[in-house]
């Protein structure tokens, strides 16, 4: 009898540990999916993404240009709700169909925090059908009317930056709902029995954070620390790289599959550091993204594309080994775009040229594949706005030269001359500030030399910057407040 009892109770325990285990993966599947909604999310804001940027520089060119027909971009040719997709033209499961997914999962499953979830995704689905209706809006605005009527292509531009609003709103939810799942998942983490392979779980997790703290950190123009991140991304890569996954004596880690990945995560992570580091380094920008900023371009264009799924990117990758892994984790998930509108140069009505880039912390160390040498001396100044004068101090000869102000173009291939050209220009409040030579060619006399006059408490000040055909001076502008 007393074996029966024990065997009872055994079996009792057996079928609550089995139940456990059941409501546990429950909730584990419930929150992938909704870390499933932020990426596929992130998928569509894109293609929308796109569309705004197309616009943007269309309607400019037709201001700037006087000749430049509008090259109407339809939406005929893609769904009518991109983040619905009834067709499958983007995904396999549509971030609409997701997002009722995962509430109805978020409901039946009642992970920790799962109503503040379905409130945050339903708050997701309004600002996603929003951002997919504004591209009708603006077709609505530009599509036979009167472009000549300056009300009527303000109405454009208000409707440009209410997508600026929508996408800076929607990075909001998009935080707020990773930061529930967080909590959600944490009385769900695997302890040492549940978890295979933890040193490799670790090192895939240590890649994925140290890439996506430099996107952060690039979003947020807070590039101080930016040297370090990327230190601790090319140990994370490096560390993963290295990793002999026949160490761990597992059939499955040494498939084709799995070998597969590997080779791509090792691709993109090399990709990625190229990127930061071209970003780091220098001041490049292409001429297409001139107007909307280093930190724009880099982490819009250069960078995200390596990180989120489209194009297979780093999380894509990452996910597909846990998954086949089957490892009882919380997903990776994807960063959203964001975006801001640029005004063509005949509606800048400015009396001062700002940068482009409102805060620089990090001085490039080199510029169109030259390095740049910064100059011990300094550009002092009692105003944030300033006038300077460029011109050549001694015997005309033939230097023509650009000249980069805080990442900006603002003189490109101009033959300098005793007749001085002057510059009104805004320095930025927060940051560094500076100006770089760049030599197009080192005259008669080289190397090329170019005076740069200014003003310091009512006196003219004169300083004199150098470069050549192999290197580039930097010199820095240091804002002194009046006393």
């Amino acid at each position: 009898m007393r074996y029966i009892l024990v065997g009872l109770l055994l079996l009792i325990n057996h079928i609550g540990f089995s139940q456990n285990a059941l409501i546990k993966a429950n909730k584990l599947e419930a929150l992938n999916n909704a870390v499933n909604v932020v990426n596929e999310n992130a998928h569509g804001m894109l293609v929308v993404h796109r569309m705004l940027e197309n616009y943007n520089q269309d309607i400019n060119k037709y201001v700037d240009l006087e000749s430049y027909k509008i090259n109407y971009y339809t939406n005929k040719d893609l769904p009518k709700n991109i983040f619905d997709d009834p067709e499958k033209w983007f995904y396999e499961v549509s971030p609409l169909a997701l997002i009722d997914l995962s509430i109805k999962q978020a409901t039946t499953t009642k992970y920790v925090g799962y109503q503040q979830a379905i409130e945050v995704m339903n708050k997701m689905k309004s600002k996603i059908n929003s951002i997919n209706d504004i591209r009708f809006q603006l077709d609505e605005l530009i599509i036979d009317k009167d472009l000549t009527d300056t009300s009527q292509l303000n109405r454009v531009y208000d409707k440009l930056e209410e997508g600026v609003d929508l996408y800076e709103s929607y990075y909001t939810l998009h935080n707020e709902l990773l930061s529930v799942l967080e909590v959600a998942f944490k009385p769900l983490i695997p302890n040492a029995n549940e978890l295979q392979y933890p040193t490799l779980y670790q090192k895939l997790a240590n890649l994925y954070l140290s890439t996506r703290r430099i996107l952060i950190a690039i979003r947020l123009k807070e590039d101080e620390s930016l040297e370090q991140l990327i230190a601790k991304h090319k140990l994370a890569a490096d560390d993963f790289k290295n990793f002999d996954l026949e160490s761990l004596n597992s059939t499955r880690l040494n498939s084709r599959k799995v070998q597969r990945i590997k080779e791509n995560v090792i691709n993109l992570s090399n990709k990625f550091h190229d990127g930061i580091t071209k970003f780091y380094e220098t001041a490049e920008v292409p001429e297409e993204y001139r107007q909307y900023g280093k930190f724009y371009y880099y982490y819009n264009s250069e960078l995200i594309n390596k990180f989120n799924r489209y194009g297979n990117g780093l999380v894509f990758e990452l996910n597909q080994l846990v998954n086949y892994l089957d490892l009882p984790v919380l997903q990776f998930s994807e960063l959203p775009h964001y975006y801001k509108v640029i005004y063509p140069k005949k509606l800048e009505k400015v009396e001062h040229l700002a940068a482009s880039d409102s805060k620089i912390t990090a001085l490039p160390k080199m510029l169109k594949e030259r390095k740049i040498e910064k100059s011990n001396r300094v550009i002092k100044v009692d105003s944030v706005k300033i006038n300077v004068a460029l011109y050549d101090h001694m015997i005309e000869d033939g230097d023509i030269i650009s000249l980069n102000f805080n990442g900006d173009w603002i003189v490109e291939k101009m033959k300098l001359t005793a007749k001085k050209k002057h510059l009104k220009l805004q320095l930025n409040e927060e940051g560094k500030n500076y100006f770089i030579l760049h030599a197009e060619n080192i005259g008669r006399r080289p190397p090329n030399t170019m005076a740069v006059e200014y003003f310091y408490r009512g006196q003219r000040k004169q300083i004199i910057l150098k470069s050549d055909l192999n290197k580039s001076e930097m010199i820095e502008i240091e804002y002194v407040k009046p006393n």
